[in-house]
């Protein structure tokens, strides 16, 4: 026990270290978290992950949630609809067609049906807001590059939670037919939202009473778990009910306000101290969820790692032609090229690669070795390419390659 404890704690302390060598040298933390867990697991034997039991799956149910929580806190409305004209076309386009190269591979390749291969194609089509939003601050990105990535980011963690829960759902209760599946995704969606959204209008109306408890100012948190469990158990989407009570804590007097049905001087504001003990809860869990998924790599499963490194040079090639021809042409090669590279897949991913197997979707562990695989390519093909494009060769390269000054 005492090993464990004493682990537990160089891992955190690994953790403040990494983040320190990312904000200096650009290569993502998670990278590292993953590596510390290769070398645990399957390189050296120390660890297995039937070691952990039932831990990992609670681990990986808790991070989801309160990424679910702060994915829903960090979408401001008012943001989304000033930087939507420039932002929409890159992010839908990229996110369809990620999720249509995976699609394909997952079936083709893969052997997949069609529901677990769009499912797959879900849980890889966004990019990674833990991996793109440090990167794009420790580089120095600002203006309309900045706002875009930082944006996709935010916006494809949602899509991907809310698509994936959808199949995942669709499958549940037995859709086989396109019909049955859309109304089944309708149905998920419009009933769990609607639970978000009320529990979250209502907790901000009590939130003030709360805070003068002592350590209230942090329950929010723990309201969020209580509406996923709740809304799980009554047969709907925790997920989306997550998600929307965090919109509704984030946005609720604008909300409010445009609806006209309660004063928004009635409703809290979610403040900047709670959405910072959320963000520490996300250190503390990705720290200890990256080095659990460096374990539970299969680096015996070929198949899935051929598949895993397919689908990335696929990715990363689309992307390139895609912000190619969708950025403004007086945006700069430097940062269009960056812009080409940031489509890491990281925590969101990592979390949602293991849901299709504790849903008992039919191959469901082929899901998550393939996720697994794409997740620790694609960050190490985002770090690679941003080292290239510091080097004067790679100026030069993707000057000509984008035809950009």
């Amino acid at each position: 026990m005492s090993s464990v404890v004493l682990a537990i704690g160089l891992f955190v302390f690994a953790a403040y270290l990494f983040k320190a060598i990312f904000d200096r040298t650009g290569i993502p933390d998670v990278l590292l978290l993953m590596t510390c867990g290769l070398m645990l697991g399957p390189v050296l034997g120390w660890v297995v992950p039937a070691q952990f039991g039932d831990t990992g799956r609670v681990l990986s149910t808790l991070a989801l949630v309160v990424i679910l929580f702060e994915s829903g806190v960090d979408l401001d409305l008012a943001s989304v609809k000033s930087a939507l004209g420039v932002t929409l076309a890159l992010t839908l386009t990229t996110f369809a067609v990620t999720a249509l190269v995976v699609t394909g591979v997952g079936a083709l390749a893969g052997g997949l049906d069609w529901l677990a291969a769009l499912t797959l194609g879900a849980i890889l089509a966004g990019t990674s807001s833990a991996v793109v939003i440090p990167l794009v601050k420790s580089l120095g990105v600002e203006g309309r590059t900045r706002s875009v990535l930082v944006l996709e980011s935010a916006l494809t963690d949602v899509l991907c939670i809310v698509a994936v829960f959808l199949f995942l759902n669709a499958a549940r209760a037995g859709a086989v037919t396109p019909g049955h599946v859309t109304w089944v995704l309708i149905e998920t969606l419009m009933f769990a939202a609607a639970i978000g959204f009320a529990a979250g209008g209502a907790w901000l109306m009590i939130l003030r009473r709360m805070r003068r408890l002592r350590h209230g100012t942090y329950s929010s948190v723990g309201m969020c778990f209580i509406l996923y469990g709740a809304t799980e158990a009554a047969g709907f989407s925790g997920a989306i009910a997550a998600i929307s009570f965090g919109v509704m804590l984030a946005n609720g007097r604008r909300i409010v306000a445009a609806l006209g049905w309660v004063r928004p001087g009635r409703f809290a504001a979610f403040s900047s101290r709670e959405h910072g003990f959320l963000m520490e809860i996300i250190f503390v869990l990705k720290t200890f969820f990256f080095v659990y998924l460096g374990i539970s790599m299969q680096l015996d499963n070929i198949a899935a790692l051929l598949m895993g490194g397919a689908i990335v040079v696929m990715v990363y090639a689309a992307r390139h032609v895609l912000a190619a021809w969708l950025c403004a042409r007086d945006i700069p090669a430097s940062e269009v090229a960056l812009t080409a590279a940031m489509v890491p897949k990281g925590l969101a991913a990592a979390v949602l690669a293991g849901l299709p197997v504790q849903y008992g979707m039919a191959g469901g562990d082929l899901i998550q070795a393939i996720a697994y695989a794409v997740v620790l390519l694609s960050i190490l093909a985002t770090a690679l390419l941003i080292a290239l494009q510091r080097t004067r060769a790679g100026q030069s390269m993707y000057a000509v390659l984008l035809r950009r000054p």
